[in-house]
């Protein structure tokens, strides 16, 4: 233990004592409080009183009290030791000591204050020129940065800038726009060819050739483990014509091919080295520098065929539960310097009824029914508010907007209809993760299946869990999210067709076939506006069907220095690091307290 840190611990036992307040104590005392012998009591009082924290003024004999006077307040003394532990980079040290220190409210406000202005844009400039590092608090842990396997929206946030893709979605115009590919043709949907820049540079010095694409996709086509690999079935054979130019050939028209090729997954690796999932080397415009336990460091990729990025390094940190700190802390940081922007999240949460589980209820329409009567997306959304925003009759809030004729929610037709199904009291099983909104959104539930005398039992399990076959035949139904890229087409796409979709795990085989119906026939039309149809369809019928009950759509607020310039945020609600760019203010710090969540 460092010495500033057992300075806190006697502080802390004489708290009700003000500095400079004359305090009789014992050498035995102290060394309770300090858990030392006394030998090293004597030793740490006296490397404290050296070092100004305090005056300890021994008294030899039985009975004969001490005198300690404090010189450092408690605070002072936290800050010290958080200080010491930020300037060691043991940012997560010194987050999970404010919290399990028995420090008072106003102290832990005020250390988890100076933590947070340490997080954000930090410009020096050196004799070699500025530099502009961005650290990043994050609670989600990266267990993978390859992007064939990612399985969270923060691990595909870091991949996109990692990595490209032969072709860019367009948000704007919903088309495609060139990436590692400068232009593209196809001949009836079954034959692609892609014609690729020159110069392209990866991470390791080496020029992006035609065989690193091929490798990569007879990868996503061959390995059954990648979540995806269902996408890339289509398929049939892939050609290199030269050094530049790459040839596919599907097995049928796929006229969403380029939807799949635009996205992270179908980001182009290396053929020549083995892909690192913890430091992968891509052509992206910021390459892995460092990946350790709590901290990933990304720098700038010079060399990048788009240009140089402005920002030199980005530190993102691991800090469990760092949002979950109260309100007013994140006010009082972010004040007259930051706007807080708003921001729509794509996609909706919504419920899902377990097929593949053995019982005889949920697999009952009529049951089904009953519980979407209950399940009022509006009352839901004015009820529990921030951040369900709209309520969701569609995984597409533009479609959720306009449905006006959505299912009008009664109590007594939901009981009506739960007697039709049989049902008798049996125990409903509901899984959702771990998450804020989750858990209040289940005690909403809980209270709104009473009504009609259902009985549910609710788990919170992690969302790694889902994935096991066993973890998955244990709930009637699974109450979860589902974010969308900006390419919400693409989104739908993989929700429906991957097996690594929650969704999709929760269906039999018969509404699977079903659905893989409509999707080889939606992807064969060359008319954006006949597959969004077609999707709209699908959904449509599940929720006839009431295997799904969508319940909201939600808005994220995040804090940006005024400094910041080029803010655009990805479908997943996060800005996109390859535009941010500072503006500096000459007459103010060169230190901006940007967060971004």
């Amino acid at each position: 233990m460092n010495l500033i840190e057992h300075y806190v611990n006697l502080r802390l036992a004489y708290q009700k004592y003000k500095e400079e307040e004359k305090i009789e104590t014992t050498t035995g005392e102290i060394s309770l409080h300090l858990s030392c012998t006394m030998r090293n009591t004597n030793i740490l009082m006296k490397k404290m009183m050296e070092l100004g924290y305090l005056k300890w003024m021994p008294q030899k004999g039985r009975g004969r009290k001490s005198t300690l006077l404090f010189h450092l307040s408690l605070l002072e003394a936290a800050t010290n030791n958080v200080q010491r532990l930020l300037a060691e980079k043991n940012f997560e040290e010194a987050y999970s000591y404010i919290l399990s220190i028995q420090f008072s409210q106003v102290i832990k406000e005020k250390l988890l204050h100076n933590m947070h202005s340490h997080f954000g844009l930090k410009s020096i400039t050196h004799s070699t020129g500025r530099r502009d590092t961005l650290k990043i608090p994050q609670n989600m842990k990266i267990h993978t940065l390859d992007p064939t396997f990612v399985g969270i929206v923060h691990e595909a946030h870091l991949v996109q800038h990692i990595f490209d893709t032969l072709v860019r979605y367009d948000r704007g115009s919903k088309s495609y726009i060139p990436g590692i590919a400068l232009a593209w043709e196809e001949n009836n949907g079954t034959e692609w060819t892609f014609y690729l820049r020159k110069g392209v540079m990866f991470h390791h010095g080496r020029v992006l050739q035609a065989k690193d694409v091929q490798y990569t996709m007879e990868r996503l086509r061959t390995n059954q483990k990648i979540p995806y690999h269902t996408l890339f079935e289509c398929v049939e054979k892939v050609t290199m014509i030269d050094d530049i130019t790459i040839q596919f050939t599907l097995n049928k028209p796929n006229y969403m091919f380029l939807d799949v090729m635009s996205s992270f997954f179908s980001s182009i690796i290396p053929h020549d080295i083995e892909l690192d999932p913890l430091k992968p080397i891509g052509t992206g415009p910021y390459q892995v520098e460092k990946n350790e336990e709590h901290l990933l460091v990304l720098e700038a990729f010079p060399h990048h065929f788009q240009g140089r990025p402005f920002l030199d390094t980005i530190e993102v940190w691991h800090m469990p539960n760092l949002k979950e700190q109260p309100d007013k802390i994140e006010e009082e940081v972010y004040s007259v310097e930051h706007d807080t922007a708003t921001y729509q999240e794509l996609g909706s949460f919504f419920f899902v009824f377990n097929l593949n589980k053995n019982g005889c209820h949920h697999h009952n329409k009529n049951f089904r029914l009953a519980i979407q009567q209950i399940i009022d997306p509006f009352k839901l959304v004015n009820e529990l508010g921030y951040p369900r925003k709209y309520p969701a009759y569609s995984f597409r809030l533009e479609q959720s907007k306009q449905i006006v004729n959505h299912l009008q929610n009664n109590l007594e037709e939901a009981k009506r209809l739960l007697s039709l199904s049989g049902y008798e009291g049996q125990i409903l099983k509901v899984a959702t993760f771990d998450f804020k909104e989750a858990r209040e959104d289940m005690e909403w539930l809980k209270m709104h299946c009473q009504q009609i005398g259902l009985n549910i039992e609710v788990s919170v399990i992690q969302a790694s869990e889902i994935y096991e076959k066993k973890v998955l035949g244990l709930y009637d139904i699974i109450y979860t999210g589902e974010t969308f890229e900006i390419n919400e087409e693409l989104s739908l796409y993989m929700m429906y067709s991957s097996d690594n979709s929650v969704l999709r795990m929760a269906l039999d085989s018969k509404t699977k076939q079903h659905i893989d119906i409509e999707l080889n026939y939606l992807i064969s039309l060359d008319d954006l506006n006949k597959r969004s149809d077609g999707f709209h369809n699908i959904e449509d019928w599940l929720r006839e069907e009431a295997y799904i009950i969508q319940t909201y759509h939600t808005i994220e607020e995040q804090n940006y220095h005024k400094a910041l310039n080029g803010i655009e945020v990805s479908g997943y609600g996060m800005p996109d690091l390859r535009s941010l760019w500072v503006k500096p203010d000459i007459e103010s710090s060169s230190s901006y307290s940007i967060y971004i969540p």
